[in-house]
């Protein structure tokens, strides 16, 4: 995971121009913002990370006692879980589900399925 970077944008015409998939398909290049401090490039695909707000409600709707949603929260917000610079939501669902079950009982299928 990334060190808890701050991340500033890079200006419009500082962008850098990168490959670009679209639903599994290259469509060849477009301009990509990074971060002026770490350097880490932006996700732009439809991919994207979700912020915080939308797993925090899902713990709630889990059933889960308050202390095992607040041990997963307090899990996620350490690894940086919601940088949208470099985390996708594919990787923020298999990470999610993973720190659920470390902290309760419940299944995978139950967690895909609030997702």
């Amino acid at each position: 995971m990334a060190a808890h970077c701050k991340h500033e944008s890079c200006g419009t015409a500082e962008k850098v121009w990168l490959p670009y998939e679209f639903e599994g398909r290259s469509r060849g290049l477009k301009p990509h913002s990074y971060c002026i401090l770490c350097g880490v490039v932006k996700n732009v695909s439809p991919d994207r990370a979700k912020p915080m707000g939308y797993y925090t409600n899902i713990l709630a709707r889990l059933g889960i006692t308050k202390v095992q949603i607040r041990l997963s929260a307090k899990e996620l917000e350490r690894m940086d879980f919601d940088d949208i610079y470099f985390m996708t939501r594919s990787e923020q669902e298999e990470v999610f589900i993973s720190v659920v079950q470390k902290y309760s009982k419940v299944p995978e299928n139950r967690i895909r399925a609030s997702l």
